[in-house]
């Protein structure tokens, strides 16, 4: 943890604002610790935080809205070619394209929150042809609860609570258990829905 906090403090200092796009989609733990702790810092930097807020919420949809469209327009593609060298995936494809389908709004906002993958939702989203309207209201709610929903809850927990000496014991206890869940609710996910496709 205090790794992840001096290469914080190394990036705010080399790239001032532009650290954000490095924090917002650095995180593979679904959780994004690289922004939490961007905010905690941003202050005692001289950064001004609404802007920085308002930035790492612009970079999320940015990212989110250029995968969203590469999986719409090529993904399909992509897609049907791996299905006809891999029949046994469609049925993955398949089953994750309902998901998507069945549980839309719930699959955007928080699917961001999934280990590893969770950076891909905007594909996902593509890939699955969801509404493109429908897409961008829920990544603007999920967009908004990790900027701001993270980076304000950070920013007023401020500086302070990084120097007490058990607050990194207790990040990473939470990182682990965040993590594992997450682990746990894909494979469960992923087991219900081959259950449902052998039925």
């Amino acid at each position: 943890m205090s790794a992840l906090e001096s290469s914080l403090n190394q990036w705010i200092a080399q790239y001032g604002y532009h650290a954000v796009p490095f924090a917002v989609l650095s995180d593979p733990a679904g959780v994004p610790w690289a922004w939490i702790f961007l905010m905690l810092l941003a202050e005692e930097a001289g950064k001004n935080v609404p802007l920085m807020l308002f930035y790492g919420f612009g970079v999320l949809m940015a990212f989110d809205h250029l995968l969203y469209w590469i999986g719409a327009l090529g993904g399909s593609r992509l897609v049907n070619r791996v299905c006809a060298n891999r029949p046994k995936w469609a049925q993955n494809f398949e089953a994750a394209r309902d998901t998507i389908h069945r549980h839309g709004a719930l699959s955007i906002i928080f699917g961001r929150y999934l280990p590893f993958v969770g950076r891909w939702m905007g594909l996902g989203a593509g890939l699955a042809k969801l509404n493109y309207a429908k897409f961008s209201i829920y990544d603007a709610i999920g967009s908004g609860l990790s900027a701001f929903g993270f980076g304000l809850v950070a920013h007023f927990v401020g500086r302070k609570t990084i120097e007490h000496p058990q607050f990194y014991n207790v990040v990473v206890i939470l990182m682990v258990g965040l993590t594992l869940a997450g682990v746990a609710g894909i494979a469960i996910s992923w087991w219900r829905g081959r259950k449902t496709v052998s039925s």
